[in-house]
């Protein structure tokens, strides 16, 4: 696998945690962590080598921290780290880079192999890779629970409210639930990072991570060197409210390139009609699918959501999976909803710390109103946010001072990227992040999505971060870019 391969790979894995392996790559190393003594206080902290395997010292650590970071009593929590210490070994740089990933609630430390393998970004300064509470090798809150209304109660409704129910309740046995913030995230790398004694840290970011660097830029300023954000949008956003519209001009946008492409249009020769046909049907007549040995109903936020999807990593493919619905082939985009919306239950998955972010920080703002103004007209309507609300009726949450919500000023530097076909976080919501970060650079990627790769976006944050300035970079590798390669009938098997 070459370089430029394997940055793409780290940055697709932290905004959207699905490392790909190829199939002539040896399996990654697997991070082992310390046990820490069950009467060691909170502050206390080990490390111990492991992943020999990688290049250069590479250590993991476990770190304890209070549950209640303001009662400062009671249950705590064993964060767990990896740090991949500068390749220079006259390095003498005493900041490190950090990582803030997608979600909330994905495992930095369990793809930490890919990303600390041929990273440019090792050579002077260390790697801190933590997982935040809840998440990962730090106590995961996983929603591994049964659905009790099976299979068929994932239709119609993307969160089963009696699987969340169930869920909560299983978690509750073991955690407060609505002690797990983004703000109480920030709090807690803070700490680590003054144990580890390093001077401030690099924030790499994206997706949701963008609002932990906005987070951790408002409360410890002073431990901030530089923050790149990849696909960022304001906190003081509306989150989740606004991915459906968000996502219905990334279609629209997705539609009109396909009729500029001679190949795409000669494929799907109008392809905005066969989109309106699609949507029409599963509203009007939805079409029955097998979902693991069961007939059931894919209805439009179904669709909604697999479209979603597919047009986050997959949007080469929409315009063939549309045409294949339309001729009658709905089961591929069936497969693909049950697969994407699967997460929620998974073992691995930290849905619990996923549900108190977003209920304390997206939805606690939202009434139907909004809802409905926010939704009105797109092709994922209320499905999925409405989901949510139905969620933080039953999900224990953090009430957060209105002050949360307040842009983000900080004169830290700052390197902003942003696709211009990003269907959850457009570069509009990046320009209103740069605006109140004094010294900041936004670049916008031509025809990019949600997550940006390659040895471009390697040099230039290569160069920011060895600076420390974003003064003087050069973006003009991003000046040509090529085409969308549409998926034609008969190469998309």
């Amino acid at each position: 696998m070459t370089r430029p391969t394997r940055l793409l790979l780290a940055v697709t894995t932290l905004l959207f945690a699905v490392p790909v392996i190829a199939q002539d790559e040896p399996p990654p190393p697997t991070p082992t962590f310390p046990t820490l003594p069950t009467d060691a206080p909170a502050g206390t902290g080990m490390t111990q080598p492991c992943m020999e395997e990688l290049e250069g010292s590479v250590r993991c650590g476990r770190y304890r921290v209070y549950e209640n970071r303001e009662s400062r009593i009671g249950r705590t929590i064993d964060l767990a780290f990896v740090i991949a210490d500068a390749l220079d070994p006259s390095s003498k740089n005493s900041d490190a880079i950090t990582y803030f990933f997608g979600g909330p609630g994905t495992s930095v430390t369990r793809p930490s192999p890919f990303i600390i393998q041929d990273n440019d970004l090792r050579q002077n300064r260390d790697l801190l890779l933590l997982d935040f509470r809840g998440v990962g090798n730090s106590q995961a809150l996983a929603c591994d629970v049964e659905y009790p209304g099976g299979v068929e109660s994932r239709f119609g409704e993307i969160f089963p409210i009696d699987h969340i129910e169930a869920c909560r309740d299983e978690l509750s046995e073991r955690a407060q639930l609505d002690l797990y913030t983004s703000a109480i995230n920030m709090d807690d790398l803070e700490e680590l990072r003054a144990w580890l004694n390093y001077s401030a840290l690099n924030l790499w970011g994206g997706s949701y991570g963008t609002r932990e660097i906005q987070v951790f830029l408002r409360r410890h300023p002073e431990s901030v060197r530089t923050a790149v954000l990849m696909a960022a949008g304001p906190i003081s956003g509306g989150g989740y409210v606004t991915h459906a519209r968000g996502l219905q001009s990334a279609l629209d946008e997705l539609v009109a390139e396909c009729s500029r492409n001679e190949a795409c249009s000669a494929a799907y020769p109008d392809l905005g009609a066969t989109v309106a046909h699609v949507l029409e049907r599963v509203r009007t007549d939805p079409p029955e699918v097998t979902a693991e040995g069961k007939t059931v109903r894919f209805g439009p936020g179904e669709l909604g959501y697999a479209l979603r999807g597919l047009l986050y990593r997959r949007a080469a493919e929409v315009p063939l999976m549309l045409s294949r619905a339309a001729a009658g082939e709905w089961q591929p985009l069936a497969d693909y909803y049950l697969q994407r919306s699967g997460w929620v239950s998974a073992s691995d998955d930290q849905a619990g710390m996923h549900f108190s972010v977003i209920c304390a920080e997206d939805v606690a703002r939202l009434d139907d109103e909004i809802i409905a103004r926010e939704t009105e007209g797109t092709f994922l309507g209320d499905y999925l946010i409405g989901g949510y609300a139905n969620v933080c009726e039953v999900w224990p949450h953090a009430k957060l001072d209105p002050s949360h919500w307040e842009p983000v000023e900080s004169d830290a530097p700052a390197l902003l990227f942003s696709g211009s076909r990003d269907p959850v976080t457009p570069a509009a919501g990046a320009d209103e992040v740069a605006k109140h970060l004094s010294n900041s650079l936004h670049v916008v990627v031509p025809s990019a999505g949600h997550g940006i790769g390659g040895p471009c976006v390697g040099q230039i944050q290569l160069a920011f971060i060895e600076s420390g300035s974003v003064e003087g970079l050069d973006t003009s590798c991003f000046e040509e870019r090529p085409p969308t390669e549409f998926v034609l009938p008969g190469t998309g098997d």
